[in-house]
């Protein structure tokens, strides 16, 4: 389960990160220290061969459905089981994306209740979260687009907080990740693996990430 993050990079940093070059041409950003569903993001894809950064909306929304929301479960796609799924099969196979995280949140269950944690990359300001995208109302006036974020079983780091991650690409898989040319499975799921533990830390954060609405940097403060 992925259900909360924070992206508190700057667009300078995302375009030389993905594009190697600047500017992006999306609306200005504020840092976001509570990202959550149905909130917009930066996704990276390929576009006529050329990578592009465009805003997203965080829960995908089927094509079939009369308005732009659905009572679907999609922020999240889970990687075991994605090409045997109506919805995200074909997706996989040929509309991937990366989703530019600084970190994401996972509550850990103690004794006395579920606890808050930051989760980062040791050695990157940047992580590259694998996605799918979709098109509502493709081609048309309205067309939005959404995506969901693949998840994996928790390697041995993430398993002492929770039992799921969000799946981390490597800066060598990510070409593979968003090549829509390439569209053989077998060689998709070599890619659906958890990242390394040694790549993650964490620290235990206030409980003020349960409400979407607290948005500062305190957010991120460790409390012990």
């Amino acid at each position: 389960m992925c259900g909360r993050a924070y992206e508190t990079y700057t667009d300078e940093e995302l375009a030389f990160r993905y594009l190697g070059r600047n500017p992006l041409n999306l609306p200005k950003r504020a840092p976001n220290y509570n990202f959550a569903p149905t909130q917009l993001s930066p996704v990276v894809r390929v576009v006529d061969g050329e990578r592009r950064v465009e805003l997203m909306h965080w829960q995908l929304i089927p094509a079939w459905e009369p308005e732009f929301k659905t009572r679907l479960s999609t922020i999240n796609a889970r990687s075991e089981s994605v090409f045997e799924s109506r919805l995200y099969k074909d997706l996989v196979l040929r509309q991937r994306c990366i989703v530019p995280l600084s970190g994401f949140f996972e509550w850990k269950r103690e004794p006395d209740g579920k606890h808050p944690y930051a989760i980062r990359l040791k050695d990157e300001p940047i992580m590259s979260v694998a996605g799918i995208w979709n098109a509502w109302h493709k081609g048309s006036s309205s067309e939005r687009l959404s995506f969901s974020i693949l998840t994996t079983e928790a390697n041995s780091f993430m398993s002492s907080i929770h039992d799921r991650m969000p799946l981390i690409l490597s800066r060598e898989n990510e070409e593979g990740w968003l090549d829509p040319e390439l569209r053989e499975p077998r060689a998709i799921r070599e890619l659906l693996r958890p990242c390394p533990e040694d790549w993650l830390e964490a620290c235990e954060i206030s409980t003020r990430v349960n409400a979407p609405r607290n948005n500062d940097p305190e957010i991120l403060k460790a409390v012990r």
